[in-house]
């Protein structure tokens, strides 16, 4: 399953090279993660059975800079397995004919407030298994 996400490049994340800051790559995806659950109403449902996403692990590699008020979309790969709901994040440059910036590959569970893990929720399930058909 896809989703897809875009943004602009705001001034105040760049480093003094002038391109966009390593760590804001990070704050990009988690900005498409957010976007994704919202987009799929899941947060509401997300919130009524007190559970709410943690990242495993986020791999990133840099492939080109992004720099001040360029487009950028985020196309988003979803996996399951088990627990574990899994994202590739592809960062393409709009601005650029559609560089590739950046792949973020990573693992993200749902959890209590007692950080308990818990199944991935039916309705993204749900959701995941019609993209299929």
């Amino acid at each position: 399953m896809n989703s897809v996400f875009k943004l602009k490049v705001r001034s105040y994340e760049l480093d003094s090279f002038g391109h966009v800051n390593n760590a804001v790559y990070l704050r990009y995806a988690e900005e498409a993660k957010w976007d994704f659950l919202s987009e799929l109403s899941l947060l509401g449902a997300l919130e009524e059975k007190g559970l709410f996403p943690v990242i495993l692990e986020s791999n990133i590699r840099y492939m080109h800079e992004l720099r001040r008020n360029d487009l950028v979309r985020i196309e988003t790969v979803w996996s399951t397995k088990g627990k574990i709901l899994n994202f590739e994040h592809m960062m393409y440059n709009e601005s650029d004919n559609d560089t590739r910036a950046c792949r973020i590959k990573g693992k993200m569970i749902f959890a209590d407030s007692s950080r308990i893990i818990h199944d991935i929720p039916e309705e993204l399930i749900n959701y995941m298994e019609k993209q299929k058909n």
